[in-house]
């Protein structure tokens, strides 16, 4: 009976420890891993699967029925500034190719990842939580005390502002780093919050670019979205989770979908950025990547102290996961580039013309964060949100790890 499995990633300089050995019994580690295939076999044979086809890099897509015909708003997504001292290159798509093959009209796609390429070792709430186990506290709340998940710890460099919102805008410029073990992640990402972060009140959603091998199945970035109802602690459906792991998601874009591949930037060479806006329209939060709207999450995911009808905080920065239960040394995981900020434009990771929309009808504001770092020696974020340059407010952010 197979069992999962955390994996090094082969790319490390040089063995790392081996994970703790646990307590759990083997049949009782195959036993999780069976109920994770089975929830997604289960999911997989709900859909209403019109087509099927694969992608350049080998992705399965299932071309399902648009469960909606929601209008998307009328708003333009952030403008690359006119910067020739900073050249950057706008994220591509393979759906988005000439080349790619799409499902018939009426259709957009959905992932289907091979059963046998998931092979976590946790537990399916675990699989489906932001992280090995489920977060906790939010990154505002890291500014002052924190309440850590016990299993896991979530270590940031961010900036969040305090103020009433309907969304946010910006880019993130995307890497691939370097991520030491296959149950830890590395992102980049924007928050819009609500709700008091005590007990079950909070509420998420979030968009930006991740590296975690337990979810996707490899080492690379990908375009991920993520939402919650009740401050991390239940995932599911219509409670919260990733991309198109639990209901929750309206896909409307044939184009641009959540687990998508993502560019890589070269350090010293070529950089590659992420646009992204998420806004509050008709009852709806929706999602903007690049210039489509790639579909969007209902209000009514949430109550009225929540994200139902405004958000309270506007977030931007990284977070990587460091399983502090399997293996205790401080992770070696890479943030952003993971170089520190100081090394600026094309080595470290950098975050910019980053807005909040103050008012229903679309009003831009710059944004004016509050920076806060969780492991300062592994990690580090520098700011200039005072909008006098071409990149507006902005920040390089990111660092190697490897220490407390």
């Amino acid at each position: 009976m197979e069992s999962g499995r955390i994996e090094r990633n082969p790319l490390a300089p040089e063995p790392a420890p081996a994970p703790r050995a646990g307590q759990e019994l083997e049949r009782e580690a195959a036993e999780r891993l069976d109920e994770i295939r089975q929830y997604f076999k289960d999911r997989y044979a709900r859909r209403d699967v019109v087509a099927r086809t694969t992608t350049a890099t080998g992705e399965e897509l299932d071309w399902v029925p648009a469960g909606s015909h929601a209008e998307p708003p009328d708003l333009e997504g952030p403008q690359p500034p006119g910067d020739p001292g900073r050249p950057r290159s706008p994220q591509t798509f393979e759906q988005a190719g000439h080349q790619a093959e799409t499902g018939p009209p009426g259709t957009v796609p959905v992932v289907r990842r091979p059963l046998d390429d998931i092979t976590a070792t946790g537990t399916l709430e675990d699989y489906l939580a932001k992280g090995t186990r489920a977060k906790r506290f939010t990154p505002p709340d890291d500014i002052g005390p924190e309440t850590r998940a016990a299993a896991a710890v979530h270590k940031y460099a961010h900036a969040a502002q305090w103020v009433a919102n309907f969304g946010t805008e910006g880019f993130i410029n995307t890497w691939r780093p370097y991520v030491q073990w296959s149950n830890e992640f590395s992102l980049g990402q924007l928050w819009v919050v609500r709700g008091s972060g005590s007990g079950t009140d909070l509420q998420t959603v979030e968009v930006g670019a991740q590296t975690y091998r337990d979810l996707y199945g490899d080492w690379y970035p990908h375009l991920f979205i993520f939402y919650t109802t009740n401050n991390y602690t239940h995932s599911g459906d219509n409670f919260g989770g990733y991309n198109t792991d639990v209901n929750g998601w309206q896909q409307t874009s044939q184009r641009v979908y959540p687990t998508a591949r993502l560019a890589e930037s070269a350090y010293g060479g070529v950089q590659y950025d992420l646009a992204l806006k998420v806004t509050l329209y008709n009852g709806n939060w929706w999602v903007r990547v690049g210039d489509e709207w790639m579909g969007y999450y209902p209000a009514a995911l949430f109550n009225s102290t929540g994200l139902h009808d405004q958000a309270q905080v506007v977030d931007w920065g990284g977070e990587i996961v460091d399983d502090v239960t399997n293996h205790p040394e401080a992770t070696s995981t890479w943030m952003g580039s993971g170089h520190f900020p100081n090394e600026g434009w094309s080595r470290a990771a950098s975050m910019h013309n980053l807005a909040y929309q103050s008012d229903s009808a679309g009003t831009m504001a710059g944004f004016r964060g509050n920076p806060s770092v969780t492991n300062t020696n592994a990690y580090q974020i520098t700011t200039d949100f005072s909008g006098t340059t071409t990149w507006g407010s902005f920040m390089y952010w990111g660092g190697p790890g490897g220490v407390e």
